[in-house]
């Protein structure tokens, strides 16, 4: 005789290979952890490579140290330096993630050898709207009034930032 068909209950799945029930994450969970997954920041390295010794000599512009590192906003430093590489950085745009973001670019460029910076880009992009709900209620006394629900939407943005780091050779 056959075998019956198994059951799923509603709120698993069987993995097909291995048979073992999977719970699923309810659906304001799921979305919570799939929101969060792109909130993280990432800072890369690429490091770069040319023909020679890839020396620069600087025109000059303007500078503001960060975290004790120059960093060069506009221009770069009037004298010469070796490029080493690049920083890449993606992070989302609220104050908490970017008010790290000097930070952990400096650190990684200290972590290669780098002794200032050369900020090439930096670009802020709106990827979605976040709702937020909100109710106010005031007591006085025994009399209690409440007003109504009020919701208004803010901007999600994403911001990519680009470096250059340098050594001074001089």
């Amino acid at each position: 005789m056959g075998r019956a068909p198994r059951r799923v209950r509603r709120d698993h799945i069987v993995a097909a290979r291995i048979g073992t029930p999977v719970r699923l994450l309810p659906f304001p969970m799921l979305a919570c952890v799939l929101a969060l997954a792109g909130c993280a920041a990432t800072t890369t390295y690429k490091p770069f490579e040319a023909r020679g010794d890839a020396i620069v000599v600087g025109k000059g512009g303007v500078m503001a140290p960060r975290d004790g590192m120059e960093v060069w906003n506009f221009g770069d430093p009037p004298r010469r330096y070796k490029v080493l590489g690049f920083i890449d950085d993606e992070r989302p745009g609220d104050p908490s993630s970017m008010s790290r973001l000097y930070g952990d670019v400096v650190k990684k460029a200290r972590e290669i050898g780098g002794e200032a910076l050369i900020q090439v880009r930096s670009q802020s992009q709106v990827i979605g709207y976040r709702s937020t709900d909100s109710a106010t209620t005031a007591a006085s006394g025994i009399a209690a009034t409440a007003a109504g629900p009020s919701t208004s939407s803010l901007p999600v943005r994403k911001n990519n930032a680009r470096f250059i780091v340098i050594r001074y050779v001089d």
